[in-house]
C-alpha cells in the first residue's frame, strides 16, 4: 500500500513538472515569434533574452493558466509596446453588447453613421448599401467609438472626396538565417520590407469628407488613416489614442484558449514619421464628444494631426548574445539555449519536414534536460543531443567543452565502416603494428560500441552512412599527446593490442596520393576532384581531349570546380542543375506562423571553351558531402554523368550558423537543395547508378575496387 502511494506521488510530481515545462515551451514559442517578427525587439533598450529569463521561473511555478498568462504578459511588457499584449475577452468583444449594425441618420444637419446592437452577419449584409446612403452627403460623422469591428464593417472603399493613401507599413523579413558575422555563401539576409499604404480612390461623383469619432477602445480602420493623410478626413478622439489601435498586429495562440496580440509592422509616413495622432483629442465623451464632432463636420475644417514620432528603424536582424564567458550559464540561460535551438530550426531550417520527429516535443524535453544539467559538460552535451534530432550532417556543434568530448587529436590510423565493421583503411605511421584491413574491436579495453553509441547520441547526421562516417572520425580521438590502446583483429583472425599516440597536427586529407589528374590508359582520364583546382581545369581538359571517358573521383570534398567543369561537358544552353528553396520568414502570412519558401533554379553557366565529348563517371561514397553532392547535380545535368560507388552523405545547401549561451556554435543547412525536377536530395544523397563498396579483402590487398568497377563499366558499358 505504501509503495503504491509513493508511486502515485512520484507520478503526480512528474506530471506536474511535465505540465510546467509544456507551459514554458508555449511561452518560448511566443518569445520566438516576437524575436523574429516584432519590429521593435532589436531596438536599443530591449533585452529579449532577459525578458524570458526573468519570467522563466514564474512560468514554471504557475499554478494555473491565469498565473501563466500573467507571467507571459510581463515578458511582453519588456517590449514597451501597448500593441503587443496578452489578449483579453474585452479585446475580442469590445466590452458590452456588440455594436455591429450600421445605421445612417441625420443629426444637427449632418449625416451620421453609427453602429447599433446587432450581429456581425447583419453588419456585413448592410455594409455595401452604405455607399449609396453616404454619397453626396458632404462631410459625415462616422461614430465608431468602442468598435473592434469597424475596419471590417465600413464599406470598402468609402466614397471619398479625393484620392487618399494611408501611411506605408514596414516589417522585418528574413530570407534564410543571416549569421552573426555575416559570413558564408548562402546570401541570407534580414531586411525591412515596405508595403504601400491603403488607397481610397476618389468617388466618381458625390464624394464625401469624414470625421471619424473614436476612442481608446476603437480599432481604427485603414481608410481613416488614408483620408486623414489626404485631408479628406479627420480622426477625432474622446481620449488619447495611438497606433496600437491600428491593424498592425496578428493574434498568436499561446496555450489552449490563451492568446496574445503581437505587433508585426510599424507605420511609415512620407515625412519620415511613424505612429498615429488624432486631429483633435476632445477630452470629453458621450453626447458631448458627438456634439463636438458634428460641429467640426459642419464647419468642414479641422486642425492638422500633430505629435507623430520620428521613424527610427532598429536592425532587422536579431544578433544573438554568446555569453561566451559562461561555459556553464545559469539555469534560465541554459533553457534559453533550448529556446534558441528550437526557434532557429523551427523558422530557418528548410529541412524541418524531414525530421521524422516531433520538434515541439523536443523543445519540452530539452528545456527540462538543460535545466537539470549539473555541469558545463552535461549542458553542452545536451545542446549537441538536441541538435542531433534535426538529422542534418551540416549541423556541427562546437565549443571548448564539446571539443574535449569529441577529441581534438587523432592517432595515425584512419577508420571507415566496411562490411558493418570499423576497419583501418590507412596508416600514417609505418612503424606501428596496425595495417589496412585490420578490424577495430576495443578501445582502452572496452568494446568500441560503447564509445560509438555515446558519440552517435551527440552527432547530427543526415543518413546512416553519414552517421558512421562522423562517428568513426571521432572514435579514437582525444587530448593532444595522449595515448589510446586499441585492439585490432588482422587477416589471420588474430587479435592484438596496440598503444597509439594522438597528434593534433595529423591530417587525413587528401584521401589519395598522386597527381590531381592523369591518364589511366590512352582512352580514359582520371581526375581527383578533391585535389583539382580551378586553375588546373583547362590543363586537365587539354590532356584528356583525345580520351573517350573521364573518371571523376568525388570521394571527398572538391575545390569549387563544378562551375568550371560542367559547362565544358554539355552542349545545352545553361541547363538547370539544381532547385533551391530557402525559408522566407514574413510575419504577415498565416501559414506556419510566417514561414514561406523563396524558390529559384540554379543553372550551369555558359562558356565559350571547347566541349568534352566523351563519357564521364563520378566515384562517390559517404565522404562526399554538400559541394561534393552539388557537383554531382551539375555533372548529371550537363551530360548525364553516371555515379559509381555508394550513397553520399545527403546534406547539401549553403551552411549558416548561430550561437547558443555558453559560446556554443551551431551550424546548419540554410538552403533546401533538390534535383532540377524537385526530387529530394537531403537525407538521401546521390544514389549510385552502379553500386560497389570496398571490401575488407580488397583493402588488405591494396585494391581500389570502386575505381576498378568504374574502369570495367567504361570498357564494357555495363
Amino acid at each position: 500500500m505504501i509503495r503504491r502511494v509513493l508511486l502515485l506521488v512520484v507520478f503526480s510530481l512528474t506530471c506536474a513538472a511535465q505540465s510546467s515545462y509544456e507551459r514554458l515551451a508555449a511561452a518560448v514559442k511566443l518569445w520566438t515569434y516576437v524575436k523574429y517578427c516584432h519590429p521593435g525587439v532589436t531596438a536599443s533598450g530591449v533585452d529579449w533574452d532577459a525578458a524570458l529569463e526573468k519570467q522563466t521561473q514564474k512560468i514554471l511555478e504557475a499554478k494555473n493558466d491565469a498565473e501563466f498568462a500573467a507571467a507571459a504578459g510581463e515578458m511582453l511588457d519588456d517590449l514597451k509596446d501597448p500593441a503587443t499584449r496578452m489578449l483579453s475577452v474585452k479585446d475580442m468583444t469590445g466590452g458590452g453588447p456588440p455594436k455591429m449594425k450600421p445605421v445612417v441618420t441625420t443629426q444637427d444637419g449632418v449625416t451620421l453613421l453609427r453602429f447599433e446592437s446587432g450581429t456581425y452577419q447583419e453588419g456585413i449584409q448592410l455594409r455595401n448599401s452604405l455607399v449609396t446612403q453616404l454619397r453626396g452627403k458632404g462631410t459625415v460623422v462616422i461614430d465608431i467609438r468602442g468598435s473592434k469591428a469597424a475596419p471590417y464593417l465600413l464599406p470598402d472603399p468609402l466614397p471619398a472626396a479625393k484620392d487618399s493613401t494611408g501611411p506605408s507599413e514596414m516589417m522585418r523579413v528574413h530570407a534564410g538565417y543571416a549569421n552573426d558575422t555575416n559570413t558564408g555563401s548562402g546570401g541570407y539576409q534580414s531586411y525591412w520590407e515596405i508595403h504601400d499604404g491603403t488607397k481610397v480612390p476618389a468617388a466618381a461623383s458625390g464624394g464625401i469628407q469624414a470625421v471619424f469619432l473614436v476612442n481608446h477602445e476603437t480599432s481604427i480602420p485603414p481608410a481613416a488613416l488614408a483620408m486623414q493623410a489626404s485631408g479628406a478626413g479627420a480622426v477625432v478622439s474622446e481620449d488619447a489614442i495611438d497606433d496600437s489601435q491600428m491593424n498592425l498586429v496578428r493574434p498568436f495562440t499561446v496555450w489552449h484558449e490563451i492568446r496574445a496580440l503581437v505587433r508585426t509592422a510599424v507605420l511609415s509616413y512620407p515625412d519620415g514619421t511613424t505612429g498615429f495622432a488624432a486631429n483633435a483629442v476632445l477630452h470629453e465623451n458621450g453626447d458631448a464628444a458627438l456634439k463636438s464632432a458634428l460641429e467640426m463636420a459642419k464647419s468642414g475644417k479641422w486642425p492638422a494631426a500633430q505629435g507623430r514620432l520620428k521613424l527610427e528603424l532598429p536592425p532587422a536582424r536579431f544578433v544573438e548574445k554568446a555569453y561566451g564567458d559562461q561555459p556553464y550559464p545559469g539555469k534560465e540561460l541554459r533553457m534559453i539555449s533550448a529556446a534558441r535551438i528550437w526557434g532557429v530550426f523551427q523558422y530557418f531550417h528548410p529541412y524541418r519536414n524531414l525530421y521524422g520527429e516531433d520538434w515541439d516535443a523536443m523543445l519540452t524535453e530539452f528545456l527540462a534536460k538543460m535545466a537539470r544539467a549539473e555541469n558545463a559538460r552535461e549542458y553542452h552535451l545536451a545542446a549537441a543531443e538536441m541538435v542531433a534530432h534535426v538529422h542534418d550532417t551540416h549541423c556541427f556543434v562546437n565549443s571548448g567543452e564539446l571539443a574535449q568530448f569529441y577529441g581534438i587529436a587523432a592517432p595515425p590510423v584512419e577508420l571507415r565502416w566496411i562490411e558493418d565493421q570499423p576497419v583501418v583503411t590507412r596508416v600514417l605511421d609505418s612503424s606501428i603494428d596496425v595495417h589496412p584491413g585490420d578490424i577495430l574491436t576495443k578501445i582502452d579495453g572496452e568494446p568500441f560500441q560503447k564509445r560509438s553509441d555515446d558519440l552517435a547520441k551527440h552527432i547530427a547526421a543526415s543518413t546512416p552512412q553519414s552517421m558512421m562516417n562522423r562517428v568513426l572520425g571521432s572514435l579514437l580521438r582525444g587530448p593532444n599527446g595522449s595515448v589510446v590502446r586499441i585492439s585490432v583483429r588482422n587477416g589471420s583472425g588474430q587479435e592484438h593490442e596496440v598503444t597509439l599516440t594522438r597528434d593534433s597536427k595529423l591530417r587525413f586529407n587528401p584521401y589519395r596520393t598522386g597527381d590531381a589528374f592523369r591518364l589511366l590508359n590512352p582512352k580514359t582520364g582520371y581526375v581527383d576532384l578533391e585535389k583539382l583546382t580551378n586553375q588546373q581545369v583547362d590543363a586537365m581538359f587539354e590532356q584528356f581531349k583525345d580520351t573517350e571517358a573521364i573518371v571523376m573521383d568525388m570521394r571527398g570534398y572538391p575545390q569549387g570546380t563544378a562551375w568550371s567543369i560542367a559547362p565544358r561537358l554539355t552542349e545545352k544552353q545553361s541547363p538547370v542543375a539544381a532547385h533551391f528553396e530557402r525559408n522566407l520568414v514574413r510575419p504577415d502570412t498565416s501559414e506556419d506562423l510566417g514561414i514561406m519558401n523563396l524558390s529559384f533554379d540554379q543553372r550551369i553557366p555558359a562558356t565559350d571553351k571547347p566541349r568534352y565529348k566523351g563519357r564521364t563517371v563520378m566515384l562517390i561514397d559517404d565522404r562526399a558531402i554538400s559541394q561534393s553532392e552539388h557537383s554531382g547535380l551539375f555533372f548529371r545535368a550537363a551530360n548525364g554523368t553516371k555515379f559509381i560507388g555508394s550513397a553520399t552523405t545527403g546534406a547539401n545547401g549553403d551552411v549558416t550558423f548561430f550561437i547558443a549561451p555558453g559560446g556554443i556554435r551551431i551550424g546548419f543547412t540554410g538552403h533546401d537543395v533538390r534535383w532540377p525536377d524537385g526530387k529530394q536530395l537531403q537525407r538521401v544523397g546521390l544514389v549510385p547508378d552502379i553500386e560497389v563498396k570496398p571490401t575488407i579483402a580488397g583493402i588488405r590487398a591494396g585494391r581500389d575496387e570502386v575505381l576498378e568497377r568504374a574502369v570495367a563499366y567504361l570498357e564494357s558499358g555495363r
